[in-house]
């Protein structure tokens, strides 16, 4: 269960990083060893549905803490052209 907004940004980032593990098992696993896969990516499973779980339970109680939890927005960058000097 998460309690407060500091625990929030611990849950996200370790759900990042265990779907990002999943992702990468199932690539490696995926055609060389599906059986494999199917044993070892249950865990992984459990886990990011609890860490879902809790997120969406904590931000249900406290909406106003998703934008602690999204990226930031990416700003776009000015395109300079250079001016042509006489």
């Amino acid at each position: 269960m998460i309690a407060n907004a500091d625990q929030l940004k611990v849950a996200a980032r370790n759900l990042r990083i265990l779907e990002g593990a999943l992702t990468a098992l199932r690539k490696q696993l995926e055609i060389s060893n599906p059986a494999l896969l199917e044993i070892t990516s249950k865990a992984y499973e459990r886990r990011v549905a609890s860490l879902q779980a809790d997120i969406v339970q904590y931000l249900a109680q406290h909406p106003a803490e998703v934008s602690s939890i999204l990226p930031p927005l990416e700003q776009p960058t000015a395109v300079t052209t250079p001016v042509p000097t006489a």
